[in-house]
């Protein structure tokens, strides 16, 4: 076979060598997709956490080259050799020494595309050059999939011609009467007055009628009975109450933010709610409501005030940092579109390009979030002024706490031996109690416990340098020759990384100053034996969906540490806490806001992320509305990130979607279900 180079667009991937002919190119294409549907997501997902940036153990696995240059131990691959590759050795846990990802072994499924990657030759993806070439090339929307139902312009249909006209009391219900009598239907009978007062009130306000409001209805025999009731539902704060909610579904609204181990209360959040029910009651125009909830705060010649609280339909959102999920509600919420189908790839139903995705998200990620005050200046700067005081005093004993963290861990580091010999004593063949043990070298017993639990019999560790000591507890015996040559052994290879530490601290400090001189900075980090070990040690406790880790043996919490102080450094201790108290009491009420966002000071657009990748940047997206929607040429937004310019294509009365959509959410909720099916998507998936 020859090795061949390939080329695209003219421009050489020098990186990019593989035994496959020219002739060859749809295997090679079909051993690219499989590497960016299958293997790119494992590794993105399992090793890029350490294995991209901060380089851990010299490795890097963000690029073909990077992967086959490996790290301090060799080569990651060898392509087309499973033996030789020590990813492959890793995941499998056939070696010790490298036995990854670090929270546990990948599924038997995940090991096998890693393998076949690797024997059919470690193809990567497209490099970033070759898929900006080919991410380059302009979608192409075709007539039949702008002729679609939903993108076609709002027209006023000729009602149908039925046969049982007295039954029809407006246009809509020729329609419904003409499908009715197609069908060979006869509509029931009228509903009585009882029925429809408590189907009304329930439809409008979520409420049952009252007793009185039923016997009113009942004697009230003019033709505009009915519409009076309606009348007095649709002005009652509870239809605000009612139709609000069902917004605030849209909006994905909530009190307060996931995280990944808690629910973090968001302040103030009540008040979006407030305000949309409150634009329920109003009967504020759905333009309006629209646009004060992208744009509120650039709406021209209006109150601020009346509109600025529509934006915690952005601000509230379960990440304010993850923008793709504003894309995302703006798409499903406003146009019923699935937008953000097409983060990583083309959409595969929907006219829309990843490049119209990567247009919106530039909008998104030119904003940040703020507030708006409902209360005057003085009030704020007066809280600012006293909370900033308060977070100084706090900052300053997180500061001397986290200093004598790691002096405790110094302190406890340099009794390794004592504790582990203490263990020896409980765990060993002398089997004495925990508090002879802690006497004769006037141990800490809660410390004692942590090393005991650590180093007894049976616990899995890593590291070789150990296994002597489990055989000893195995065996439960060992000359004081043997017990002191491993626990020595031990507490070097704990101060040894300590001093690591240090150096790695030292590097990185260094190389982050460079970062003033227009510099990028190297990131440095400890081997991968020596931060387990370090974790081991000093790690506090972690517990979420992804990575469980346990309390390091020397770690002590903020709360804990001050049984260790003594002298001025407890005084010390004990002056911090008492000023952050009178502070704490001097602190005024927190002020009443708006949750908001703004306009970066300097708006931009973004690059395409290819597959997704945030790292594999293809062409720069420039800010603008979707080209379906936008005719042959979409305009580009000029005016700050673009949120106006948005909120007016989403409002635009020419828009075919907009109203559509809110038109079948309504009939969804009067009827139970939608005239589209699927409310929040009206493109080529929906069910009619």
């Amino acid at each position: 076979m020859l090795r061949t180079r390939f080329m695209l667009a003219g421009v050489a991937i020098s990186s990019f060598f593989i035994d496959v002919q020219a002739k060859d190119a749809p295997e090679l294409a079909r051993r690219q997709e499989f590497f960016e549907s299958k293997v790119r997501p494992i590794l993105a997902r399992n090793c890029f956490a350490c294995h991209t940036d901060t380089k851990m153990g010299g490795l890097q696995l963000d690029t073909r080259e990077r992967v086959l240059k490996g790290g301090n131990s060799g080569p990651a691959v060898v392509p087309g050799d499973l033996d030789h590759s020590l990813l492959i050795k890793a995941v499998n846990h056939t070696d010790p020494r490298i036995e990854m990802p670090p929270p546990g072994k990948l599924s038997n499924e995940q090991i096998s595309i890693l393998e076949t990657w690797v024997k059919d030759g470690a193809i990567w993806g497209l490099t970033s050059s070759t898929s900006a070439a080919v991410a380059s090339h302009e979608y192409l929307i075709t007539p039949d999939q702008r002729a679609f139902w939903s993108f076609q312009p709002m027209r006023k249909p000729v009602p149908p011609k039925v046969k049982n006209r007295p039954w029809v009391k407006s246009p809509i219900d020729s329609f419904i009467l003409a499908k009715t009598e197609a069908n060979g239907l006869r509509p029931v009978r009228p509903a009585s007055k009882t029925t429809l007062i408590r189907r009304a009130t329930l439809d409008l306000i979520g409420l049952p009628p009252t007793p009185s409001e039923i016997d009113d209805f009942l004697r009230d025999k003019s033709p505009q009975a009915f519409a009076k009731v309606v009348d007095r539902l649709l002005a009652s704060p509870h239809y605000g109450e009612r139709w609000g909610r069902y917004w605030l579904d849209v909006a994905r609204y909530s009190d307060d933010q996931l995280m990944a181990t808690e629910y973090l209360p968001v302040p103030n959040a009540f008040r979006y709610r407030d305000w949309v029910v409150e634009a329920f009651n109003k009967d504020m125009p759905y333009d309006q409501f629209i646009k004060a909830q992208i744009a509120g705060d650039l709406l021209p010649n209006v109150d601020r005030k009346e509109f600025v609280g529509g934006l915690g339909f952005y601000a509230l959102s379960p990440n304010p940092d993850f923008h793709e999920d504003r894309v995302d509600v703006m798409g499903r919420g406003f146009l019923g579109l699935t937008v953000a189908c097409a983060q990583c790839h083309d959409h595969k139903y929907d006219p829309i390009p990843t490049k119209d995705y990567y247009a919106l998200l530039g909008v998104f990620e030119s904003t940040e979030a703020d507030e708006f005050p409902v209360v005057p200046p003085l009030a704020v700067t007066e809280y600012k002024k006293h909370k900033k005081v308060l977070d100084e005093q706090k900052e300053a004993l997180k500061k001397f706490l986290d200093t004598q963290r790691v002096q405790l861990v110094e302190i406890l580091a340099e009794k390794t031996e004592d504790y582990m010999k203490a263990v020896w004593r409980v765990l060993g063949p002398e089997k004495k109690s925990p508090e002879e043990a802690i006497k004769e070298k006037s141990l800490d017993r809660e410390v004692l416990g942590r090393w005991r639990h650590f180093l007894e019999v049976g616990r899995k560790r890593e590291y070789g340098f150990l296994e002597a000591w489990q055989r000893l507890l195995e065996r439960q015996e060992g000359s004081s020759v043997e017990v002191d040559g491993v626990v020595a052994e031990f507490q070097n290879r704990i101060l040894a990384v300590l001093k690591e530490k240090v150096a790695v601290d030292e590097k990185n400090a260094k190389s982050m100053a460079q970062v003033n001189k227009g510099q990028s900075p190297e990131v440095f980090a400890l081997e991968r034996d020596s931060h387990y070990l370090l974790q081991d040690l000093a790690a506090a406790p972690t517990s979420d969906v992804e990575k469980t880790v346990e309390r390091g043996v020397l770690y002590f919490a903020d709360d804990e540490i001050a049984r260790f102080l003594s002298g001025v450094w407890k005084e010390h201790f004990e002056t911090l806490q008492n000023r952050i108290v009178q502070k704490q009491a001097e602190l005024p009420e927190p002020y009443p806001f708006f949750p908001t966002i703004r306009d970066k000071e300097k708006p931009a657009n973004i690059h395409v992320y290819l597959g997704g990748d945030k790292e594999n940047k293809g062409e720069e997206a420039p800010r603008r509305f979707l080209s379906i929607l936008s005719g042959e040429k979409p305009a580009l937004f000029e005016q700050g990130s673009g949120r106006l310019e948005l909120a007016e294509a989403i409002a635009n009365p020419h828009n075919p979607l907009t109203a559509r959509v809110m038109a079948n959410r309504i009939w969804l909720y009067h009827f139970g279900r939608g005239i589209v099916s699927t409310p929040s998507n009206f493109g080529c998936a929906t069910r009619m």
